[in-house]
């Protein structure tokens, strides 16, 4: 337990991390973003430390919260507004890359938006993209549209041969405007391409 536990807890770390201030604005909510800073360590519930051992026996301070585990929390509990629902990590062993990526709900409407960053732009893709794609589609996730975030700051040939690619396959440029009421809004850190699946 204390294992899937930690996973969860380093899945939203790194998920979250990757977010700009428009996509922390946008899908965790702009009610009060000091206190939205992560879904995981700044809840609205009372938090202490407890000690755990780890499988090797040796302890280590987890904070923990008085609620379900972190498996099952439902963020709505604890008065946050955010869109995410779920947090995902999925690892390309044929082409070497791990992605990081989150669930957003809308409307009833899922899409997963996963985050390419600098060190997968330019690698190989195809066996990923056939991984996201099938990953959208399960009945937990039960996604409609695929997401992908491509790092601006990457080389411009780069991320423009990607671009390219992804078009031919059947990706589009977006924006956030499902997601804010009508509002066209984009990054500065994440160029959005979305397909429908």
């Amino acid at each position: 337990k204390a294992r899937r536990g930690g996973a969860a807890y380093h899945i939203t770390e790194e998920c979250e991390r990757l977010f700009c201030e428009t996509l922390r604005a946008v899908f965790l909510g702009e009610g009060n973003l000091a206190r939205q800073d992560s879904l995981v360590t700044d809840m609205q519930k009372e938090i202490h430390n407890t000690t755990i051992k780890n499988d090797y026996g040796t302890p280590y301070i987890d904070r923990m919260m008085d609620s379900p585990s972190p498996e099952i929390v439902n963020v709505s509990e604890f008065g946050i507004e955010g869109m995410v629902t779920d947090w995902v990590q999925i690892w390309d062993y044929v082409g070497g890359n791990k992605f990081m990526g989150f669930v957003a709900e809308n409307e009833g409407e899922k899409s997963m938006f996963v985050f390419f960053e600098q060190a997968v732009i330019g690698s190989d893709l195809k066996t990923a993209l056939m991984g996201l794609l099938e990953l959208c589609d399960i009945p937990y996730f039960s996604c409609s549209k695929l997401v992908a975030c491509l790092d601006r700051k990457t080389d411009t040939r780069a991320t423009d041969t990607l671009v390219k690619d992804l078009g031919w396959i059947g990706f589009q440029l977006t924006t956030l405007q499902e997601f804010t009421s009508g509002d066209e809004i984009t990054s500065d850190r994440w160029l959005f391409m979305d397909m429908d699946v």
